[in-house]
């Protein structure tokens, strides 16, 4: 119907399963630095773990909302949309990041940063994606996901000042 009425709701789609995918991967940095945080050398800076895990919870969260916003639409949450998979490839170096084990606690959260950083921004950008196609109740419960990642936001850099501190004494 909306084709009809000469809207483009595959962008919506689109942007929808980009989200998903970040979402997904975001699960996978926070799981990745939980581990890095655990194996970490005496006296480096880590993250309360327990913090951590909030931030992977609310990751996983925010993936389930978005996997059920596709199907109440009736797209397929499993499709790799177009910008899923350009998101995908673009976040392959940070999984590598995290995934090294030559790199420091502190260089992971900077990793982490440029995700909290992309992860905020493409949640605003959904958010006036939902309203500008109508879907304001979409929209306001994606306002709950962008509050919840500009505190994730808050805590990744005040933790990365911190690492970077501890680095430099």
């Amino acid at each position: 119907m909306a084709k009809l009425k000469g809207e483009k709701p595959e962008v919506l789609i689109d942007k929808l399963g980009e989200r998903l995918a970040f979402e997904r991967t975001g699960v996978r940095l926070y799981e990745a630095l939980i581990t890095k945080c655990q194996l970490a050398a005496d006296g480096a800076f880590v993250p309360p773990l327990e913090a951590l895990r909030e931030i992977r919870e609310d990751e996983a969260r925010h993936f389930l909302l978005l996997q059920t916003t596709l199907e109440n639409l009736g797209a397929d949450p499993t499709a790799q949309t177009p910008c899923a998979d350009v998101s995908a490839v673009a976040s392959m170096g940070l999984v590598q990041t995290l995934t090294d084990p030559r790199t420091t606690v502190a260089q992971c959260l900077n990793a982490i940063l440029m995700a909290e950083l992309a992860d905020h921004a493409s949640w605003e950008l959904l958010i006036s994606l939902a309203e500008q196609t109508g879907h304001d109740e979409m929209a306001e419960t994606f306002r709950a996901a962008l509050t919840q990642e500009e505190a994730h936001l808050g805590q990744v850099k005040t933790w990365l000042r911190e690492a970077v501190a501890r680095e430099a004494t």
